[in-house]
């Protein structure tokens, strides 16, 4: 059973789109066991994908927040990665988490 890889670099959008489809081909129950298996196994992958890009999209926007307030406490080490990848919208899809006491969503 050869489990599909998750492609290095993947786009936030492209990859959610992935998982988007591969639940739909859960959800139909119409797979085969082993390929539902193997389906569930690379939607893993696809939802850490995601969480990873949620991540660094919340921690440069926390690095903003900072930066906007006069403080500059967080280290920008993780975020150089992520200011090679173009995510603007992963941002955006952070922005109901948290409590919101800041009006910043985190």
């Amino acid at each position: 059973m050869a489990v599909k890889k998750v492609p290095k670099g993947i786009k936030f959008e492209e990859a959610l789109q992935k998982l988007e489809e591969t639940v739909a081909a859960l959800e139909s129950g119409e797979l085969p066991l082993d390929e539902a298996i193997e389906e569930f196994q690379y939607g893993t992958e696809l939802s850490k994908a995601c969480l990873a890009k949620l991540n660094l999209a919340k921690a440069q926007v926390e690095q903003l927040n900072l930066e906007a307030a006069g403080r500059d406490e967080v280290a920008t080490e993780p975020l150089k990665e992520f200011r090679q990848e173009s995510m603007p919208s992963e941002a955006e899809s952070v922005e109901g988490e948290g409590n919101g006491s800041n009006g910043t969503g985190f």
